[in-house]
């Protein structure tokens, strides 16, 4: 019972003074979501750069 009491949204009705912050995070969430999906489509404009790794310099102690 004190359960079912806890969980009721009481005599007054639902508490309605901060449903402008859920408004505000579902329309960031969808934002982020078309964005995301939108640049996935996105073809790259340049083929991608692979650099060879360089071969390690000689030291002078080396060389003699």
């Amino acid at each position: 019972m004190l359960a079912l009491r806890m969980l009721s949204e009481g005599g007054g009705g639902p508490n309605t003074e901060l449903l402008w912050m859920l408004y505000v995070g579902m329309a960031l969430f969808f934002l982020v979501v078309i964005v995301g999906w939108w640049t996935s489509l996105r073809k790259p404009d340049q083929p991608e750069v692979r650099h060879e790794a360089k071969k390690p310099s000689r030291k002078r102690s080396e060389k003699v």
